[in-house]
Parts: structure tokens; sequence; C-alpha cells
């Protein structure tokens, strides 16, 4: 008795496994597989497990992408200021010794705050103010390790501190304690840890640090 191609209706004979013209095996013959499909997936694996194969490695791709995306996308690490202050010098390097602060005084011209650099150099930390005794804004400056100027308002907010002393590669508050790394016044330890000196941006030229005066006046508590 002929039967029919499930597939393409053509004409299959009786002992046929398969139809000749399109390669469909029969599905009225016994449940096991024709042997040539087998062996095909023996080789190739069945069409579940290529499937399953193939979703697996679209999805490892599509994370390898995201994730080399997040990793070329992160913020830089460090404090933008700092980052952007000028290199003047070779890196210093302080000693186990604590270095103090040391009282300077700054000027006012054509809206920047003016400071000697050979100045800095020389005493390497220093301490200045800004406006008028009754509201002035303590501010510093130091040479990182880096060699960068780095220039911030001189607080310590939580505690109120104005002071602050080096050691070795920290900046560390006199009241509280509190610890920042010198390069990038990213908190180390303390209480205060959050609200480093706040650092302000500056420019080197003809041999002085200047401020913008602005920035200076229109700084405000962070707590």
């Amino acid at each position: 008795m002929s039967k029919f191609c499930s597939e393409c209706g053509c004409e299959v004979g009786e002992n046929a496994n398969f139809c000749v013209k399109c390669g469909t095996p029969r599905r009225d013959k016994s449940g096991s597989k024709p042997e040539w499909q087998s062996k095909r997936e023996k080789v190739l694996g069945s069409p579940q497990k290529r499937t399953r194969s193939i979703k697996m490695f679209l999805w490892t791709t599509a994370l390898a992408v995201f994730a080399g995306w997040v990793y070329f996308n992160l913020p830089e690490s460090g404090n933008p200021i700092i980052k952007s202050s000028p290199t003047i010098a070779s890196p210093v390097s302080y000693s186990t010794e604590a270095q103090p602060m040391v009282p300077v005084q700054a000027i006012v011209q054509d809206g920047k705050i003016v400071l000697p650099l050979d100045l800095l150099k020389e005493k390497r930390f220093v301490k200045f103010f800004y406006g008028e005794p009754e509201s002035s804004v303590p501010m510093l400056a130091y040479i990182s390790g880096e060699g960068k100027v780095v220039t911030a308002i001189s607080v310590c907010e939580p505690c109120n501190s104005t002071d602050f002393h080096i050691k070795e590669d920290k900046v560390i508050c006199n009241s509280c304690g509190s610890t920042w790394e010198l390069n990038t016044l990213k908190a180390v330890s303390g209480s205060c840890g959050r609200y480093p000196p706040d650092a302000v941006p500056n420019a080197v030229a003809n041999g002085k640090i200047q401020i913008d005066e602005q920035v200076v006046s229109q700084w405000r508590r962070r707590v």
C-alpha cells in the first residue's frame, strides 16, 4: 500500500524510510529515527541541544559586550579638580614627621587670588585667607606626591577644624584625625572622611598660582 509524504505530498514507497523528493522521514514508521538522522545528530547534536547552544553563545556574547562597555565607561577614580591641576614640580615625598601648615599671605588681583609659586615650593604646605577678617574663607595649598599644585578650602566641616598636617602620603585633620590620600583627597579613615578639604581649581602662570576669586566667594559649606 502506497503512502504519501506528510511534507510535500509526494507518493512514498511501502518500504521507503523517507521521501525521495524532499527527504522527510516517514512518520508512520516505528518511533526509532532513521539511521542517517541518528548519525547526523550524534555529530551535530539534537535540534534542541543546538538551539540551547546558540542561545548560550548569544547570551555569553551579549554579556561580554555589556561588561566591556561598563569597563570602558566607568568614571575615573579620584578628584577631577586635582586631576586637572597643573604639574609644576618633581614629585614631593613627605616624611613620617608631621608637616604643618605654614601661614602665608595671598593677594587678590584682577579677580584672582594669587600666591607665589616659589613660596609654595619652599613651604610645601601653606594656609592663607580670602576675604574680610569677619567673613574670611580659610584656604590651603600644597604640592602633591605627583608634583601637582593642590588648592582647597581649608575646612573639615563636621568638626569645624581649619588646620591640617601632612604625614607621608596622607592629609590629616588636626582636630578629629580624619585622614585622606595626599594625591586625591580620597577618604582613608575618620568620622569626617566624607568631607575632605574642598578642592578648588587653580592655574599657574608667570610663576604665580591663581585661583578664581568668584569660585571661592561662592563657596558654601557642605554640612
